[in-house]
């Protein structure tokens, strides 16, 4: 599965979340207004003698907290989201399989040899990456417990890339974020 077709799944899936998530941010908005609102004539009417104005200062007051509670609310909905997002990444990738999985892994190889120059030795994560080593006339040094990709150690061992799914991840998380983010929020 490509990485678009897996951000593709994804937005068809967030969407769905965002929608309900929007519903019940924009039911609790509600609420939170209704209840701000309702707090604020209260006030009013106690603090009726303080006269009209600072009777409207506490009722903004009131709205704006319920405004700012309800923006709060929203940007914790989003970031579930986008943390879903990773999740469903995650996954995606740990199941990723055959070409698919054995093409990205290669790129990933070569561009790792072509910024070491070219000598270098793989420390792999599952049995396919020992092949596609093989294939680039590459030697296996090891095994490590990641969900798929490399690591690419240099030939004199003092250069080592993190081409593996998890590190990838890590590594991108921020810029993988923004670009999520407004693909779904936007």
């Amino acid at each position: 599965m490509t990485a678009e077709k897996i951000i593709e799944q994804i937005k068809k899936d967030t969407d769905l979340e965002i929608k309900k998530i929007k519903k019940d941010a924009e039911d609790q908005a509600k609420i939170i207004i209704s209840n701000a609102k309702k707090e604020a004539e209260e006030d009013v009417k106690k603090i009726l003698y303080d006269g009209k104005i600072k009777s409207e200062n506490i009722k903004k007051i009131h709205i704006s907290k319920a405004n700012q509670d309800i923006k709060r609310e929203i940007m914790n909905a989003r970031e579930q989201i986008i943390d879903l997002c990773f999740s469903k990444a995650h996954h995606e990738l740990s199941i990723l399989k055959g070409k698919n999985y054995e093409k990205i892994v290669e790129n990933l190889i070569k561009d790792g040899m072509k910024k070491l120059g070219g000598k270098c030795s793989i420390i792999t994560s599952r049995a396919a990456d020992k092949t596609i080593a093989g294939k680039l006339g590459l030697s296996v040094i090891g095994r490590i417990e990641k969900t798929g990709g490399v690591i690419i150690k240099s030939a004199d061992g003092k250069v080592t890339l993190d081409y593996t799914f998890d590190g990838i991840l890590e590594r991108e998380k921020g810029k993988i974020r923004r670009k999520v983010g407004k693909i779904l929020f936007t």
